[in-house]
């Protein structure tokens, strides 16, 4: 008999404790955010480049567009510090009055540097054969961990801050983090706008002039916390 009553007790407790601890978490929660951000300068420029040709072959736009991303590629490799590699490539034919009348093949190949006057003074050479896409400037990996590190920081800081006011301005001894989440940006800064549409049609007679500019990196705190009386 006590074995069994021993047994009930401890399917009890089994059940009830997940049941009380949920319990505990029904009361005094307040949610909180903060954040953190900071102006860094884009330090990587990106562009992409296409190689574009019309023939009455397949083969013989295939063979175009590639002689065409051999010199790209061979031009870049004398540009010390760019970093390429080709992209998407597509071939689809093209029809007049519903009639095949050639083929049409395309390829993109992306250029990546830090050393912008290089890079702009290498795509102004490319252009005689390529046509740009687009142009972007970016943060590189290791300078935008090496802010975010710094930001998590502060914004821990940020939310331990307006909790404790929180906790103290209603009248808590104390509270307890029930659930934090914490949110981190890839800002990524276009040219200019409107510059890939234009960049399609039109071709610059000369390398572009650049302004890397700054992007905003920010980190988020969102999470809960419990007031404890």
């Amino acid at each position: 008999m006590k074995r069994t009553s021993l047994l009930f007790c401890l399917v009890f407790l089994a059940i009830a404790s997940p049941l009380l601890a949920a319990e505990d978490l029904d009361y005094n929660i307040i949610n909180l955010r903060a954040e953190a951000a900071r102006q860094v300068e884009n330090d990587v420029m990106v562009v992409h480049m296409s190689a574009l040709a019309e023939a009455n072959s397949a083969a013989e736009a295939a063979e175009s567009v590639n002689d065409m991303m051999k010199w790209a590629a061979e031009t870049a490799g004398t540009s010390e510090g760019v970093k390429s590699r080709t992209l998407n490539y597509q071939t689809r034919p093209i029809y007049q009055n519903k009639v095949l009348i050639g083929w049409s093949v395309n390829q993109q190949i992306r250029f990546e540097s830090k050393h912008f006057a290089t890079l702009s003074a290498l795509v102004g050479i490319l252009q005689e054969k390529l046509r740009v896409e687009s142009m972007q400037f970016e943060i590189s990996p290791d300078r935008r961990a090496g802010v975010e590190h710094e930001l998590i920081t502060a914004a821990l800081d940020a939310f331990r801050e307006k909790a404790g006011l929180v906790s103290s301005t209603l009248g808590a001894r104390d509270y307890r983090i029930v659930k934090l989440t914490i949110q981190e940006n890839s800002p990524v800064t276009p040219y200019r706008r409107g510059y890939q549409a234009e960049a399609m049609s039109v071709q610059m007679s000369s390398a572009p002039h650049v302004e890397a500019g700054d992007a905003e990196v920010t980190v988020r705190t969102e999470g809960t916390i419990q007031l404890m009386y």
